[in-house]
């Protein structure tokens, strides 16, 4: 893990749903179909940014099909400019590939 990533956690984080992403929704922290920024990340050394964050989405709200649920996101910015967004089951596995993403874009 670098030290130049820092990572700067919103009040609303609770460390006990990192596994449970409906969490969030069920305790009226994030709206249905909405999302919520957790965490801000960045390297400003290399001009990386990043932010996990937990969503809810429901297919019927896009006429699609399937039941609503809440995921974890990571999002990555380089130089202001978007590199992915990605959904995880856990923020651990957000976290992970934080530190992935983070560790290619530092070593490039």
């Amino acid at each position: 893990m670098s030290d130049t990533l820092r990572i700067v956690w919103s009040s609303i984080y609770r460390a006990e749903w990192d596994e449970t992403p409906g969490q969030y929704v069920a305790q009226g922290i994030v709206a249905w179909g909405r999302s919520r920024r957790l965490a801000r990340c960045e390297d400003a050394t290399i001009g990386f940014k990043a932010y996990l964050g937990v969503q809810h989405y429901d297919p019927a709200r896009w006429y699609g099909n399937g039941e609503p649920v809440a995921k974890f996101f990571l999002s990555i910015f380089l130089h202001n400019q978007t590199l992915t967004l990605q959904t995880f089951p856990t923020l651990p596995q957000a976290l992970a590939a934080l530190h992935e993403y983070h560790r290619r874009l530092a070593e490039a």
